[in-house]
């Protein structure tokens, strides 16, 4: 039976459904949510061409994605499933490369390893707006009333015999070669340490290092383990620590790691700093309009709410309009479709760049860092990251910025949001409050152009609050005033 407890209901979030293996993420669930997806593809007419369906390293994820081809057997929908693991950004591009009306991944890419999940790529290449996850949840809604009837499956073993298998995926190397100065990065003869993180971007982060870039190059973690070796799959500085002693203790030039799915980035520079992904967006911006001259008018810069206004700043001098979206990747894959886009990022570690895929990418957010690295020790006297970033703050201020999560009771949620809107002309600090924006959350801009976003989870009984201020002083009042306050509201 489907799983139908109100209390166990599949929604989908900023990035697909995820749940605990075996408890609600079950081969049952995964077929009704193939289910859904097939239903919405047949009911837009997106059913011609056939989806690809790829997985990463998590417990049965090669299990899952089989169970999702068979239900779309079921639906006279053609599957291309991956023969391996891969990272979502390649999902993403063979959606695109073998011209297919979709794909599915399953991931729950750097969430604990007792998750599992499964998300939507459209024929865009990018992840599913709320339209098309609205569609299929209530379509998941339909089978789960017995308004619709689940379609018949025919046996597995012959949908196994039936199956279209991929294991070639050198057409996405090539794409990234074409956007990738890599001709720059092989002259450059870098030295490189890389941290997979044992997961779905260990095998094809590691041939493109060590095979197409012939780097002198040390990997960490590039195999399977669907226990990510105790932590969580997430490249964030704290679980970076290993690497960064490695590039410090062997003199590696740089260090690059991977989320669980590849999606997401990670990197230490030769002196051992962790390059925040606020920072990396926009030391990837400068370089692109500053060394690449992607710039003008005619480009556009897409960062979310709670993604720092250094990006604005840059792109102020370089004449590239800013867009602002709410927090999610989807948000900026959608501007990414139609616009001239020189790069899209946010806070969390997802970034993509003109010329690729409408979806975040951590691999080539490595490989443009590596690029990066290269130019700097070839023509700028061989400075760190740390240390081009150093100068475009020189150029353009300091920018300190930090996320900080607030347990809060689910009940005090909307009284703390109308709280900061009813500030609206007041003053915090000393400092007046110019503009109150309610896009996703509520952000508040001062007048000495420092801000802060206050927004609920939406996962977790936790409020995330943003705060970025160009004066380390104020940065600090900013974040007391904000700690305390938020402490007395949630009473």
């Amino acid at each position: 039976m489907f799983m139908n407890n109100a209390d166990k209901k599949i929604k989908f979030g900023t990035d697909g459904w995820r749940d605990i293996i075996a408890d609600s993420f079950t081969f049952e669930n995964i077929r009704l949510v193939a289910f859904a997806i097939g239903k919405y593809l047949i009911d837009n007419d997106l059913n011609k061409k056939g989806i690809f369906i790829g997985y990463d390293n998590r417990f049965l994820s090669e299990d899952f994605a089989l169970q999702a081809g068979y239900a779309m057997s079921g639906m006279g929908i053609k599957s291309f499933i991956s023969k391996e693991s891969v990272p979502t950004p390649v999902t993403a591009f063979m959606v695109l490369n073998l011209k297919l009306d979709g794909a599915i991944m399953i991931t729950a890419s750097h969430n604990p390893p007792k998750y599992n999940g499964i998300k939507f790529i459209p024929y865009y290449g990018g992840p599913a707006d709320d339209s098309i996850t609205k569609e299929i949840e209530k379509n998941i809604t339909l089978y789960l009333e017995g308004k619709q009837d689940i379609p018949e499956l025919k046996s597995y073993n012959d949908f196994l015999k039936e199956a279209c298998f991929i294991s070639d995926f050198s057409k996405y190397k090539e794409h990234l070669f074409e956007i990738i100065d890599i001709d720059l990065i092989k002259k450059s003869d870098i030295k490189v340490a890389a941290d997979t993180m044992f997961g779905a971007g260990s095998a094809v982060l590691s041939e493109i290092l060590k095979n197409d870039l012939n780097l002198k190059v040390k990997i960490f973690n590039n195999y399977r383990d669907a226990f990510f070796g105790g932590k969580l799959p997430d490249p964030s500085s704290k679980n970076l620590e290993n690497l960064k002693n490695e590039v410090l203790k062997n003199s590696f030039e740089i260090g690059i790691a991977l989320d669980g799915d590849a999606d997401r980035f990670g990197v230490i520079d030769r002196e051992g700093i962790f390059i925040s992904p606020n920072n990396v967006i926009s030391l990837i911006l400068f370089y692109l309009a500053s060394v690449k001259n992607i710039n003008g008018k005619n480009y556009k810069a897409v960062r979310t709410v709670a993604t720092t206004h250094l990006i604005d700043e840059i792109c102020r001098k370089y004449e590239i309009s800013v867009i602002e979206t709410p927090v999610g990747f989807k948000y900026i894959g959608k501007e990414m479709q139609n616009r001239d886009v020189v790069i899209g990022g946010e806070e969390s570690g997802g970034l993509s760049i003109i010329g690729h895929i409408p979806e975040k990418d951590g691999i080539l957010a490595d490989l443009m860092l590596l690029e990066i690295q290269s130019y700097l020790k070839l023509f700028k006297d061989d400075i760190s990251l740390s240390q081009y970033l150093e100068k475009i703050y020189q150029e353009f201020g300091n920018f300190y910025n930090e996320r900080i999560d607030m347990e809060v009771p689910l009940e005090r949620m909307n009284s703390i949001a109308q709280y900061f809107i009813n500030l609206d002309g007041a003053s915090i600090n000393n400092v007046k409050i110019t503009e109150i924006l309610t896009k996703d959350g509520v952000k508040l801009i001062l007048s000495n152009k420092s801000w802060f976003l206050i927004r609920a989870s939406g996962t977790e009984p936790l409020i995330r609050c943003y705060i970025e201020s160009r004066d380390k002083e104020f940065f600090n009042s900013l974040k007391n005033y904000i700690v305390e306050k938020i402490g007395n509201l949630k009473k």
